[in-house]
């Protein structure tokens, strides 16, 4: 009756166990998620670079093109999309997360009223989409690789020929 008993409670221990991983495991995922969405809605979005050194990690790495190393980086790339489109609105149309990743479809639209880098202002509405991939470490943003019609943007600016989106 011992034996029996033992190999009783030994199993509800480890399925109790296993079913408390297993629910915590959805709640670290909405979690990543959520911050995944807070980055795209007040950063991105409303320009909040004084965000970034609370929700990226120190060692952060942005391996989008051209990217490279420190949450400067995203400090900068935000300051350059609110002075080339002061009225730039990100509009989020999926978010995905599985584990420590989280992928963020977005849609940004505004009118480049500001110089953005060497290309001076052109007074031109624009719509680019893009989709963003963070890796999530400790609740920061650790890794983010970002892809967005870029030759687009430059059609619907009038810097490169070609039909606008």
């Amino acid at each position: 009756m011992n034996r029996i008993m033992t190999v009783a409670v030994g199993t509800c221990v480890l399925l109790g166990a296993a079913t408390l991983s297993h629910s915590k495991a959805p709640d670290h995922v909405a979690a990543n998620a959520a911050l995944g969405r807070r980055v795209f809605v007040e950063v991105y979005g409303e320009g909040k670079i004084n965000l970034v050194d609370q929700l990226y990690a120190d060692d952060f790495v942005d391996d989008s093109p051209g990217g490279g190393n420190g949450r400067g980086l995203i400090k900068e790339a935000v300051a350059g999309f609110h002075t080339a489109c002061p009225d730039l609105k990100i509009a989020i149309e999926d978010v995905f997360a599985a584990g420590a990743k989280v992928v963020i479809r977005y849609t940004g639209r505004g009118t480049q009223t500001g110089p953005f880098g060497d290309i001076p202002p052109t007074g031109k509405a624009i719509a680019v989409r893009g989709i963003t991939v963070f890796l999530i470490e400790n609740g920061k943003i650790k890794t983010e690789w970002t892809e967005y019609d870029r030759l687009g943007m430059l059609r619907q600016i009038g810097v490169v020929p070609g039909q606008e989106n």
